[in-house]
C-alpha cells in the first residue's frame, strides 16, 4: 500500500486529517489517533494516546499486558514517551484497504475499552486469564 492510497482510505472515513510530513494527524469516532509512516521501511502504523503512565491505577497495566495476549486482536497496547497507547503496526506491502480499515477500528477499540474490558474487538482467544 502507498502512503497516498492510505491518506484517501483515512480521508474517506474522517472528517478531516492534517499531513505533517510522513505524520497523519486525525480523530475516528472521536478517538484522536496519529498514522506514522515510512514507506523505505516498509512500516506503518496508527497510535492514540490514552493515558499517562504515572496516571495509571493498580492493575491497569497487568490487565493490558493480558489483554495484549487474549483480548486484543491486531491493535495492542503499548507505551512510550510516557503514555499509554493503543497501537497498530504493520509492514506497508501486505497492508490491504480492508486490514486498514480494521486497524483503524481496532486502535479506536482498544483506546475506549482501556480500563474496562481491554479489548480491540468482539474476538477472545481463551484461556483463564482472557475469561477475566
Amino acid at each position: 500500500m502507498t502512503s497516498e492510497r492510505m491518506l484517501k482510505i483515512i480521508d474517506a472515513l474522517v472528517p478531516e486529517l492534517q499531513q505533517q510530513g510522513n505524520a497523519v494527524f486525525f480523530e475516528y469516532e472521536e478517538v484522536p489517533m496519529m498514522l506514522v509512516y515510512d514507506e523505505s521501511a516498509d512500516r506503518m502504523r496508527i497510535v492514540s494516546p490514552i493515558i499517562e503512565v504515572s496516571r495509571l491505577e493498580e492493575g491497569m497495566l497487568e490487565k493490558a499486558m493480558q489483554a495484549n495476549f487474549h483480548q486484543a486482536l491486531d491493535a495492542r497496547y503499548a507505551i512510550s514517551e510516557g503514555l499509554v497507547w493503543s497501537a497498530f503496526i504493520h509492514p506497508l506491502s501486505d497492508l490491504s484497504s480492508e486490514l486498514l480499515r480494521s486497524g483503524i477500528h481496532q486502535v479506536a477499540v482498544a483506546h475506549v475499552t482501556f480500563g474496562g474490558q481491554y479489548t480491540s474487538g468482539a474476538l477472545v482467544f481463551g484461556g483463564e486469564e482472557g475469561q477475566r
